[in-house]
Formats: C-alpha cells, sequence, structure tokens
C-alpha cells in the first residue's frame, strides 16, 4: 500500500481531498487574479465574505426552527401528532440538502430526527399504559437495526426494530401492543410490520440459531389494543439480508441501556462466531452475484414496466450492493463498528482496500446516496429510481465511476470469499 508523507490509513484519503481542494481554489483563485484590477480583486472579496455571512444566517435560521421542531417532538401530546412535524422536519432538511448536497449533513439530521422520535413514541407508549390502568412499563431497550443502525437514515429510511426485556411478564406483552400501536401512529412502521420482540435469552437463542435454513415466515398480525395480552414466541427474522443486517447493523436507540448493551455484545459474539462456518460464506456468494445497474457494453438495466419504466432502481442496483459488499468484507476483517463509510475506511487502514480503490469506493457510496436521496424527495417515499434520459454527461459519467467502482469491489469479494466456500 502506498504512503505518503507518513500518513496512513484514511489519512490518505483526507491527504488527497484537502490537496485537490487547495489545487482547485489555488488555480480559480489565479485565474480570477490574473485579470482583474485591484478594485475589481476587492469587489470580488466583498462578494465572497457576503457570501459566507448570507450562509451562516441561513445555517442559523435553519438551526432555530428545527431546535423549535425538536421540542414540539418532545412534548407531542400522542404519536399522531408527530407525523406533520416529521415532515416540516423533512421539508427543512430537503431544501438544506438542494443547497448544500451534503449526504453526511442530511444522514445526520435524518439520524437524529428518527430517535428522537422513536424516543417519544416510546414515552407515549409508557403513558397510555399508565393512563389505562395496565401499570408502569417493565425494563426494556428498544434497539433499531437497518439505515438507522449504520447511522445511514435518509428521508425515508427503512428499518426494523427489536423490542427486548428481560423477565417474561404481563407488563411486558402489554407494553409491546402499545409500542407496536404508537409505532404505527408516528408513521415508524409500515401496515402489517411490528417490531421483533423477545427476552434476552430468546435473542441469543436466535443468534445460535441464525445459520439454520429456514423461509421467511409470515407477517405477524397487528395486536387490537384492548385485546387480552398473550404470551408468543419470538418470532425469527425474516430473510437471508436481515438477518445478517440485524446483527451487524444494530444500535440501542430507547430504554435501559446496560440490556440494550448485552443485545449488541450477543450480537458480536454471533457475528464471530458465524464468520468463519459455511453459512456465512453461502451468504457472501449471493452478496457478490447481486446484479448491478451498468450491464454488458455499458448499457443500463431498466425497469421494464409499472411506474418506474425505463428507469434505473438506484437502490437495488447499486447503493443495496455496495453497502453488502462492504458489510461481508467488513465483517470478515472483524470490522464491526460504524456505517458504510466507516467500514470503508477500516478496511483501507488494516491493508483490505487499496488507497485508489477505497477512494473510489467513498466517491459511490456519496453518488448513490445523493441519487437515492433526490429520488427520496421527488417521490416523497422511500423510491430511489433515476431517468437516465435526465442525466448531464457529468452525472451519467459519475454513476457509471461508481457502479465500476462497486464492481472491482465485488471481483476482490469473489477472490477472498467464494474460494472459501
Amino acid at each position: 500500500m502506498p504512503m505518503l508523507l507518513g500518513t496512513k490509513g484514511d489519512e490518505i484519503l483526507k491527504w488527497r481531498a484537502s490537496t485537490e481542494l487547495v489545487a482547485s481554489l489555488k488555480k480559480r483563485l489565479e485565474s480570477k487574479w490574473g485579470s482583474s484590477s485591484s478594485r475589481e480583486a476587492e469587489a470580488f472579496l466583498g462578494t465572497l465574505i457576503g457570501s459566507f455571512k448570507e450562509e451562516l444566517a441561513y445555517e442559523e435560521q435553519m438551526d432555530q426552527e428545527l431546535a423549535a421542531l425538536d421540542q414540539g417532538i418532545a412534548e407531542a401530546p400522542i404519536p399522531a401528532a408527530l407525523v406533520p412535524l416529521q415532515a416540516r422536519y423533512r421539508e427543512l432538511v430537503s431544501a438544506h440538502f438542494r443547497r448544500r448536497n451534503s449526504t453526511l449533513a442530511l444522514c445526520g439530521a435524518c439520524n437524529a430526527l428518527h430517535d428522537r422520535v422513536l424516543l417519544r413514541a416510546a414515552q407515549l407508549a409508557e403513558e397510555r399504559m399508565r393512563d389505562l390502568g395496565q401499570g408502569t412499563a417493565p425494563v426494556y431497550a428498544l434497539l433499531v437495526s437497518g439505515d438507522r443502525g449504520r447511522g445511514e437514515q435518509t428521508l425515508y429510511g427503512r428499518n426494523r426494530y427489536l423490542l427486548l426485556h428481560q423477565l417474561d411478564s404481563q407488563r411486558f406483552y402489554l407494553f409491546s401492543r402499545q409500542l407496536t400501536q404508537a409505532l404505527h401512529e408516528a408513521g415508524l412502521l409500515a401496515e402489517g410490520e411490528v417490531p421483533w420482540h423477545g427476552s434476552l435469552t430468546e435473542w441469543r437463542s436466535l443468534l445460535k440459531n441464525v445459520d439454520r435454513q429456514q423461509p421467511p415466515p409470515p407477517e405477524l398480525e397487528p395486536m387490537l389494543p384492548f385485546a387480552a395480552a398473550q404470551k408468543q414466541a419470538a418470532p425469527p427474522l425474516p430473510e437471508w439480508r436481515w438477518r445478517l443486517e440485524s446483527m451487524a447493523d444494530l444500535c440501542h436507540v430507547a430504554g435501559f441501556e446496560p440490556l440494550g448493551e448485552q443485545a449488541l455484545t450477543a450480537a458480536a459474539a454471533a457475528l464471530k462466531e458465524q464468520r468463519g462456518r459455511d453459512p456465512f460464506f453461502q451468504l457472501a456468494r449471493r452478496v457478490i452475484n447481486l446484479p448491478l445497474a451498468l450491464g454488458h457494453f455499458g448499457r443500463w438495466r431498466l425497469e421494464r414496466g409499472g411506474e418506474h419504466q425505463g428507469e434505473i432502481d438506484i437502490e437495488t442496483l447499486g447503493l443495496s450492493p455496495l453497502v453488502q459488499l462492504v458489510r461481508i468484507l467488513a465483517l470478515q476483517a472483524e470490522v464491526h463498528e460504524g456505517g458504510t463509510l466507516e467500514r470503508i475506511r477500516q478496511l483501507l487502514y488494516r491493508g483490505a482496500l487499496d488507497v485508489d480503490l477505497a477512494e473510489r469506493l467513498l466517491k459511490a457510496l456519496q453518488c448513490l446516496m445523493q441519487l437515492r436521496i433526490e429520488g427520496e424527495i421527488r417521490s416523497e417515499e422511500a423510491a430511489a429510481f433515476a431517468n437516465p434520459e435526465e442525466f448531464s454527461m457529468a452525472l451519467d459519467a459519475r454513476l457509471r465511476s461508481a457502479l465500476e467502482a462497486v464492481l472491482s469491489l465485488q471481483k476482490i469479494a469473489y477472490q477472498r470469499l467464494v474460494g472459501q466456500v
């Protein structure tokens, strides 16, 4: 691996990015000063300072509006009141993205929004229990897996929720029902979805049996608000992708933190145990063979029918393969923390990726995330489609380069993992 000026790991990427930025600014300023009088230069600097002040005022105003929304979320009287607050929050964050085009800023804001809404929904579920005379909520931990678990929540990110408790009791099943209803009313769960729920013992048992081949179970029917609470077996986690994601992309959001930490520790131990087993390599093969949007002879793979006919499914044919590939390689390299960006950096630091490919992958992640966010803004839902006929030459080249980087990563993963199956 090349070493530059004593730097190592992701420091090389930072060094390169800084060098490119300074070189670009230097080139632009030199061209400006070379043909300008001192008065024109002074006017240019005045305009530049004015632009900075304008941007700082915009940031201050946005911070004030978001703070007011945060206060509104914390004081929401019912879960349904959280829905319009989220909508306004998304409007502000979307406007900021159009102005800044920063995926990191948007994901940071959406992570914070998700956590505040989830925490308030859990609090309202506890209050509803007390108001109905069902007692106080038991000791529990609420964890999230998916986009938020990786710190990559967008406007309409997809997540699964896990509700753990210490001891079986009537109160837990009452609380589980109230929480499920609150999450539905707050818009965090789609119709028919329920959180995985069970004890820490059941969670550990599930992790031990995660490599058993089982068909995806049917969705559990939502429980009625005033139905008699009955103990149900902890449901299995559906889908091979979600099983790995539920272990690797998991974070604690609300409830008793020590219980959440025990659940995370159990997941990390299960990942370490599963990493050398045949089911892990079989799963790796499936991830490596995921199709990409760039087909043979450089042709786009387009939707053949439906609402998005003629468009590219950015999520399925670009972003998701990248995220899953990086996750698989990170697990093999015993990198458990962080989202996709941090995993790429850690893989570089540990020598699993060279500098050029790591840089290309970071740019690919940026490009694909931007397209996903733009798709969500257009559709106001969790959709990431793009019409190649509307691409500029620059965007077309960026997306092709991004997908070629993902293809290169597929080849590396094949060499390192498939041969071990």
